[in-house]
């Protein structure tokens, strides 16, 4: 009787625990990324770091901001009892990019990009964090109501003149750009709209891209020329 009460006596203090349990959040970063990290709005380091560890996060549904430079991402995280939640911050492909392990495996969506505490202008796994041309891109709903506007004409002049002033009135990734582009058919047209495109390029990591869009080398090579002006500015 005497260890069965023991026993019991246990139990009840493990539930007790669990009830209000608390949960470890780990982020970790290469050594040459450093980060801020924001719980609940709540700022966790007063300068960036490359690792942090935060081992009272109560159980329940929290908002985790994690800050690099001027790119910030909000990540929605659901803690539980006595789990620790990982998260990895790095850069891949001049791009900002967030991965989850152990319990957070589990989590559906994992970043959403922010801008200036806005709401989120797209919903994506991966941030860009490259050298940029312009302020942030077209939604890819802009992009696609301009690619069919554009296949819904009839000649490649009329495609041409269109695409050209929207592309000159808008910031674009450079895979948008190609979209846009590809529906003109003539390559001395799409010259035209390349180099009105090239002062609005949000990517410039990626602005090389741009040369898919054109055969003759005498073209890729003025492409080339361009690109290179517009990254030495």
């Amino acid at each position: 009787m005497k260890s069965r009460g023991v026993v019991l006596v246990a139990f009840v203090l493990f539930q007790a625990l669990n009830v209000g349990g608390q949960s470890k959040l780990v982020v970790n970063a290469p050594d040459s990324l450093s980060f801020l990290l924001f719980v609940d709005n709540a700022q966790m380091n007063t300068a960036p770091v490359s690792s942090i560890q935060l081992s009272k996060l109560n159980v329940g549904k929290h908002n985790v901001k994690v800050v690099v430079q001027s790119q910030e991402a909000l990540l929605s995280l659901t803690t539980k009892n006595l789990i620790s939640h990982s998260l990895s911050v790095s850069v891949v492909n001049s791009k900002l990019e967030l991965v989850t392990s152990g319990e957070l495996k589990l989590q559906a969506k994992a970043f959403q990009y922010w801008k200036n505490g806005s709401l989120p202008i797209s919903l994506k796994d991966s941030v860009y964090v490259g050298k940029k041309g312009c302020e942030s891109p077209a939604s890819s709903s802009t992009v696609d109501s301009l690619v069919n506007a554009l296949q819904s004409k009839s000649f490649d002049t009329e495609r041409k003149m269109t695409a050209r002033v929207q592309l000159e009135a808008d910031c674009y990734l450079v895979k948008d750009i190609v979209k846009i582009i590809s529906t003109i058919e003539l390559e001395e047209n799409r010259m035209d709209c390349i180099v009105a495109a090239l002062g609005y390029v949000y990517d410039l990591s990626a602005v090389n891209g741009l040369l898919e869009l054109v055969i003759l080398e005498r073209n890729k090579e003025a492409i080339r020329q361009k690109i290179s002006q517009l990254q030495n500015q």
